[in-house]
């Protein structure tokens, strides 16, 4: 008896193999392996199981083909559905399979996901139903079993891959955050430098170019690529800044003035740890600027016959109205609710000028606050 169950377990095993690495179709009564099925897409694939034999293609309806499945691990399961103003078979993408199974179907004019869960429950879980249920409040319901995941039902997208991330997560009882579409607003202060990249009027190289600080203010978006830690963040941000610089030339003092209001758009991939209350974050990217009222001002201020004279030199120099980088920097999020979160963020950046008459880069790095919606 012992050699029986033996016999029984590794045919199981090698049958569940046998389907994970080729192309199969059962009916009521048989289970065919190893044929050749045509692979569409799944509004063709919820009509019909296509089966190549020869130059011939044959078709079954979801009356004849109960299950099939393709090598790579996509299964097609048939099922009766219940709509509005009917009940047909259907073949159903079984997506994940476990104490909650979950399918999707698709449809012309139709896109949904349908629910098991022990064998017992099969259920619709469409985007509303008709009593005007949210599906997050729907699955909020079905995984009850699991309170790790009530937080991800409501932030989870009504889209496969997402979907499915939950379920899988529910049926291991594994914590889970899904990272979701978020915009907000910020304010920090900057530090900004003028680095001039070569010297086009004589007097430049007697200015010490440091720091100056200024407030910034801006808004952010942040945009999950597909289901993952990576995301695409970009923010608009405002912030003026005034240098003043002095130095002694030959007997008369020379004062270096700049007045310089910027629009920085930066777009950054970032990296986030995910996790229930803190998430520490990367990024890294490109940045563009737009200079408006850049103002500069060079003086000459000498002594005549004990007269102070001030005169402003005929040499311009002036920062290009458009410049480009790079930045990088990180930060942390601190979960606040399912759906809002309070940030605090650091980043370096390097600005440079695009023009050989105007040569002056800028270097800055900046501390801000926000809040996520």
């Amino acid at each position: 008896m012992k050699y029986l169950q033996i016999i029984v377990l590794m045919l199981l095993f090698f049958s569940e193999q046998s389907f994970g690495q080729n192309d199969y179709f059962m009916t009521d009564s048989s289970v065919s392996m190893g044929v050749k099925l045509i692979y569409g897409s799944d509004f063709v694939n919820s009509r019909v199981c296509q089966v190549l034999q020869g130059n011939k293609v044959i078709k079954y309806s979801p009356y004849e083909v109960k299950e099939f499945g393709f090598k790579d691990g996509s299964v097609y399961v048939s099922r009766e559905v219940h709509f509005a103003d009917s009940s047909r078979r259907v073949f159903l993408s079984r997506l994940v399979k476990g104490e909650i199974t979950l399918y999707y179907y698709r449809a012309k004019g139709i896109k949904t996901f349908f629910i098991e869960k022990d064998s017992s429950l099969f259920v619709e879980l469409p985007r509303r139903n008709s009593a005007k249920e949210h599906y997050s409040e729907q699955l909020i319901g079905l995984t009850k079993g699991c309170q790790d995941v009530a937080d991800a039902c409501r932030s989870v997208q009504y889209r496969k891959r997402s979907m499915s991330k939950l379920i899988e997560n529910y049926n291991s009882c594994e914590p889970i955050v899904f990272p979701h579409f978020k915009y907000g607003v910020f304010v920090g202060y900057e530090f900004t430098k003028l680095v001039p990249s070569k010297i086009t009027h004589e007097y430049m190289e007697y200015f010490d170019f440091n720091y100056d600080g200024g407030y910034t203010v801006g808004g952010f978006i942040n945009c999950p690529i597909l289901i993952s830690n990576f995301s695409l963040y970009s923010d608009v941000s405002y912030s003026k800044h005034g240098f003043s610089y002095n130095g002694i030339v030959s007997n008369r003092g020379v004062d270096f003035v700049v007045n310089l209001s910027s629009l920085k758009v930066p777009i950054f991939i970032r990296y986030s740890y995910l996790s229930r209350k803190y998430s520490p974050f990367v990024e890294a990217g490109l940045i563009g600027v737009a200079n408006f009222n850049n103002e500069l001002l060079m003086f000459e201020t000498s002594s005549v016959d004990n007269n102070i004279i001030i005169n402003e030199t005929d040499e311009s120099v002036s920062i290009s109205k458009g410049q480009f980088g790079f930045g990088f920097g990180g930060g942390v999020e601190y979960k606040l609710n399912y759906r809002n979160t309070v940030f605090f963020a650091f980043s370096i950046e390097n600005l440079y000028s695009n023009s050989e008459l105007n040569p002056i880069n800028i270097s800055s790095f900046r501390f801000v606050t926000g809040l996520s919606f």
